[in-house]
């Protein structure tokens, strides 16, 4: 009997000498895409994103925002965050937000450029890290832009502890892994653009559109506020906005609005959306 395949038996290309990923790399890398790349909405896929982070990569705190334009998404952007205290958000609101070094021009130039970047290389001193993340036991942070163009930015901030920076290892991963993701992101960012747009007459802008719509979900102010990295002074005011905006007069209707404006099938109810904070 003649042999199916011609020619000679192809061997596995070798990882080039001074690869910084090991195999256990690569799986890592395809466990966060497999865990994303079924995401029915951008929601969907930032609380995916999380937790499969937190899962393959161990990271103590992260957070997935989305915005226009990548200084909106760092800086007043709206997503998912996991693994972040009460009280870290808390304090981190009240006192720290203006001084955070990934919300400066400076910190989005160098992820424009470089993708992923450290809290070492955008930070311009030592004061942020070691007055405010040592005390909560962070010893390092990264940052990891993914951006969409005219469909929006996403921003993935992730922080470790017990280490004193984020692996020279682990960036390698997060680049390749940035670029897997790239395509996966663009499509969720651009859905959720055009489904924003189609609830245009509202006006609200997307600090108010994100707390409308978890307060449709029936999350509560405190929940809202750890949320979105804001006081729960400040979910009031872009709630009652957003209440006055949609003429509702209560959260029930504007749940029930929200619903008419959702995909067919409804929004996912509160538990399927609960908060992912491991306090």
């Amino acid at each position: 009997m003649a042999d199916a395949l011609d020619g000679p038996v192809p061997v596995p290309r070798p990882l080039p000498a001074g690869e910084p990923m090991a195999v256990a790399d690569y799986r890592r890398l395809v466990g966060v895409l497999e865990a994303v790349d079924r995401a029915t909405d951008l929601r969907e896929f930032q609380e995916r994103l999380v937790r499969a982070l937190q899962r393959w990569f161990g990271y103590a705190g992260i957070a997935v925002l989305h915005g226009g334009t990548l200084y909106e998404a760092v800086g007043s952007g709206c997503g998912v965050q996991g693994g972040y205290s009460p009280r870290f958000l808390a304090d981190y609101a009240a006192h720290w937000a203006e001084s955070d070094p990934f919300r400066t021009e400076r910190a989005c130039r160098l992820l424009t450029a470089a993708g992923v970047v450290t809290l070492d290389e955008v930070a311009q001193d030592r004061e942020y890290a070691e007055r405010f993340l040592r005390p909560y036991g962070i010893t390092g942070k990264a940052g990891m832009v993914i951006d969409g163009g005219p469909a929006g930015v996403l921003y993935v901030g992730m922080a470790v502890r017990d280490t004193p920076q984020v692996s020279v290892r682990d960036l390698a991963v997060l680049r390749t892994l940035r670029r897997h993701l790239a395509p996966l992101a663009v499509e969720q960012l651009a859905r959720h653009r055009e489904q924003t747009a189609s609830r245009s007459e509202w006006r609200l802008t997307p600090r108010e559109w994100e707390v409308a719509r978890l307060a449709a979900q029936g999350l509560t102010n405190q929940r809202i506020a750890d949320r979105l990295f804001i006081g729960v002074d400040t979910v009031k005011k872009h709630l009652s906005r957003a209440l006055e905006a949609t003429g509702c007069a209560s959260r029930v209707e504007l749940a029930a609005r929200w619903r008419r404006w959702e995909r067919p099938g409804g929004v996912r109810n509160a538990a399927a959306t609960a908060d992912i904070h491991s306090t």
